[in-house]
């Protein structure tokens, strides 16, 4: 009705702003949701704690840590090992110079000084003393790789026990944070369905109000938010479940709706369909073409009557129009007028000439009301 009215870019408007408020609805409903949703959950790390061996995680803890120091260590002493052999390197190459030295004083006949001798000794003591050193580093990294790989072998078995544990700890957690959302779910529901409740209601009760665009776009927010809620929530097996058999409830209200509405027509129906009608110069029962005046040995369709009627001239004013029945249904669509005797228009509710009206009659009633020839 009412909507149907008054200027496009009022008509717009209200469009326009019925939108705006839905979504506001749905943004108010989001900013609810989004507080209960902080209602705290389950925390791993506590339940963790809970459930994990302590004497277990504790060895592990140690295992770990030993198994980070001893590589440490390892690393340490190849570092300094690297030191002394390079140290063992400069002391041969000193002592192998120094050699040469005194093999040249003797070629010449000279020989050594007791500090070039002294030198000497010196070198190859500091030689001797580095790589029995590096061979301790040696005996010492090898010791070390052994527990290392000690280490390594009671970290795998321990992991493994930590691992199998950890199943079901985390097996437990799932089981709480599905319990969690569904809780939330509940109380979010909980806000949400007395909403449902009174949308369907005003939906039901308040359609043809001033006001119904309003609790359209209100229902629809809300039901949009539900449909989110039980998404969010809701395991995806039985969401689908739910939302298909919703989805068959609302399509077969509509469909109801809609075979209700051509069962049992409402006036403005009616009107809107019967002015559509005359307007194309068809039957309004049966949509065969109405051929009378200019149009009486002519044929078009909805699409070509606008072209048609164009190159079409008016028929003569003086000649006198008469009643008119549609030949395939035997519905009435023009008739003598009672008040002034014109011909008008038998499916309207107001005569072209005087105004008189009568009230819009049902396809069905419109073949009932049909003389018996």
């Amino acid at each position: 009705g009412s909507f149907n009215k008054g200027p496009l870019l009022h008509r717009v408007l209200i469009a326009s702003f019925t939108v705006l408020f839905g979504l506001l609805i749905y943004w108010l409903l989001g900013f609810v949701m989004r507080d209960l949703g902080t209602w705290p959950g389950p925390a791993y790390e506590v339940l963790e704690k809970q459930m994990l061996d302590k004497a277990l995680v504790t060895e592990s803890q140690q295992v770990e840590s030993s198994l980070a120091e001893t590589q440490q260590t390892i690393e340490d002493l190849r570092r300094q090992q690297q030191a002394l052999r390079d140290s063992a390197a400069n002391a041969e190459r000193t002592m192998n110079q120094l050699l040469e030295l005194q093999r040249l004083s003797l070629q010449q006949g000279v020989k050594p000084t007791e500090s070039e001798q002294e030198a000497l000794a010196k070198s190859e003591q500091l030689f001797l003393a580095t790589q029995e050193q590096v061979q301790q580093i040696s005996e010492q990294i090898a010791r070390l790789t052994e527990q290392q790989r000690t280490l390594e072998g009671r970290k795998r078995d321990l992991d493994a026990r930590l691992q199998k544990a950890r199943k079901e700890v985390r097996a437990a957690y799932q089981d709480q944070l599905t319990r969690h959302n569904l809780k939330l779910a509940a109380l979010k529901l909980a806000v949400l369905l007395p909403l449902v409740i009174l949308a369907v209601w005003l939906a039901l009760k308040r359609r043809g109000a001033l006001y119904a665009p309003m609790i359209h776009a209100f229902g629809l927010a809300v039901l949009a938010k539900v449909l989110m809620v039980m998404h969010e929530h809701f395991p995806s097996r039985f969401f689908k479940y739910i939302l298909v058999g919703v989805s068959l409830l609302v399509v077969a209200r509509i469909l109801v709706h809609l075979i209700r509405m051509v069962a049992f027509p409402k006036t403005d129906w009616l009107l809107k369909q019967y002015r559509e009608a005359y307007e194309h110069h068809l039957c309004p029962i049966c949509s065969f073409p109405i051929r009378r005046g200019p149009l009486k040995y002519l044929a078009w369709t909805r699409r070509s009557i606008r072209k048609l009627a164009a190159r079409i001239e008016p028929a003569n004013e003086t000649a006198p129009e008469e009643p008119y029945v549609c030949p395939l249904c035997g519905v009435t669509l023009f008739e003598e007028c009672p008040e002034c005797r014109a011909v008008r228009h038998a499916l309207l509710p107001a005569c072209w000439k005087c105004g008189a009206e009568k009230p819009v009659e049902s396809p069905a009633a419109s073949r009932v009301s049909q003389p018996n020839k």
